[in-house]
């Protein structure tokens, strides 16, 4: 069943710039723990000019479990997180992450 995790983000014009950089250096990184697809969603049109939504795939639950316990564990996790994310905050907003399944894929 295919579990997918996004994490939404809320920021002036420029911490949503760094965003994109920062996103696109972390996406290596997840992928090494065991992320697939990692995207970052911008709205084209209709508002939410101030909001991404960074997503990424895995397998299964247990795929999910797997990546959190190794990305909580790691350096990348106390520098991007903690410490860069910590330090960009009013200017950019971590509104949390939500898992979702494929409810298709049920049978």
């Amino acid at each position: 069943m295919t579990v997918i995790a996004v994490t939404s983000w809320e920021g002036t014009p420029e911490a949503i710039e760094n965003l994109i950089k920062g996103s696109k250096a972390s996406a290596p990184i997840h992928e090494k723990m065991g992320a697939r697809n990692p995207r970052l969603w911008r709205a084209m049109s209709g508002g939410g000019m101030d909001t991404a939504f960074y997503s990424i795939e895995f397998e299964n639950h247990s795929a999910y479990g797997a990546f959190t316990d190794e990305m909580i564990g790691s350096d990348w996790w106390k520098e991007q997180i903690i410490k860069a994310a910590g330090s960009a905050y009013p200017d950019l907003k971590n509104n949390g992450t939500t898992v979702y399944y494929d409810a298709i894929e049920i049978d």
